[in-house]
């Protein structure tokens, strides 16, 4: 049964892209066959919600964390990259490109300030780099983005639409913590009752149940807005341009600063990673929660832009090899897994 479900999340998880885009293009088939149908789909977003950010929290050690007094340097400039440039990165395409689409702004506004994903320690991995610092951005950006969002949202996205920043804080707590003590208790009880070992072959199928979470929630918000996007499908390719320049940019701007840095090449692919690898999840969990359909169709091509970054940038990596010392040639504290 395990391996079924392994087997399962692998698909779900190297498909993402074209899963996403089938979730698009069935939300939007159902909504124009059943128009009243697809309305009564937004009272199970809270469901779905659950369903997407409880199982990506059940792998999140959050007890990593504490290993970031490892590597200041990295943990530091990977904070700042995250939470100050990336934000207003993503608010000057906002107010280039789509500052007469507010919906639109809101949704690359959101991508930019959401932390990065778990997926990032993969893809780093993937790479040769710094796994075990990978895991550590991750884990203390997500509970730097509780705060850091409602900060951010008002100030660069409260000029296109109003946002209640109180709220909006204790929605976070309410979506992004209450999964996190639930998901971090669950693996807890499995690791006592199964072992690491137990776990380890519990955590493979995670990803996957996170992701159906993530296709349900991208299916109902097109479905609720399935009249709007056929009569203008030109919405796609207006997203798209800002979009693909964000990652270019962030993914870019990495690199550049890595080699001014110095860091390794195992750190600087865990920096250009932890950076540009966006938590898609959270970002669709916070745009359905606060704002329209049309924010979501935003987040919704997300993953299209991003997972192709990010696997331009797995191609390109053996070649940047020779532009960074290796770890072991110069200074640099481990972090064990």
């Amino acid at each position: 049964m395990l391996k079924s479900l392994q087997h399962v999340a692998k698909t779900m998880e190297r498909n993402l892209v074209w899963f996403v885009l089938l979730s698009i293009a069935a939300g939007i088939a159902f909504g124009w066959a059943f128009p009243s149908t697809a309305k009564t789909l937004k009272s199970y977003t809270t469901v779905i919600l659950f369903i997407m950010l409880y199982p990506m929290m059940i792998g999140l050690r959050i007890e990593e964390v504490g290993k970031a007094l490892a590597n200041l340097k990295l943990i530091s400039f990977s904070m700042l990259f995250n939470f100050v440039l990336s934000p207003l990165l993503a608010a000057l395409l906002a107010s280039l490109f789509l500052h007469n689409r507010p919906d639109f702004a809101v949704g690359l506004i959101l991508t930019g300030t959401v932390p990065c994903a778990g997926m990032v320690a993969a893809w780093t991995g993937y790479a040769g780099g710094n796994v075990a610092m990978a895991l550590v951005v991750v884990a203390l950006s997500l509970l730097v983005s509780i705060v850091m969002i409602p900060v951010w949202m008002p100030i660069l996205a409260g000029v296109y639409v109003a946002i209640d920043a109180w709220g909006m804080f204790k929605e976070i707590l309410l979506a992004v913590v209450v999964p996190l003590i639930l998901g971090d208790l669950t693996r807890r009880a499995i690791i006592r009752i199964w072992g690491e070992a137990g776990f380890r072959e519990i955590r493979p199928i995670l990803p996957g149940a996170s992701m159906l979470g993530m296709y349900l929630i991208v299916f109902v918000s097109m479905a609720l807005e399935s009249n709007n996007l056929l009569q203008h499908p030109q919405y796609f390719l207006i997203v798209l341009v800002p979009l693909a320049l964000f990652y270019a940019i962030l993914f870019a701007g990495a690199l550049g600063f890595s080699r001014l840095v110095k860091f390794g090449y195992e750190d600087m692919i865990a920096f250009a990673y932890g950076t540009a690898g966006k938590n898609i999840s959270i970002a669709l969990a916070l745009a359905t929660i606060f704002f329209s359909p049309m924010t979501v169709l935003v987040l919704a091509l997300k993953p299209v832009i991003q997972i192709g970054f990010m696997a331009a940038f797995l191609r390109l990596a053996p070649r940047l090899r020779q532009w960074f010392v290796p770890i072991s040639a110069g200074p640099h504290v481990s972090v064990a897994k």
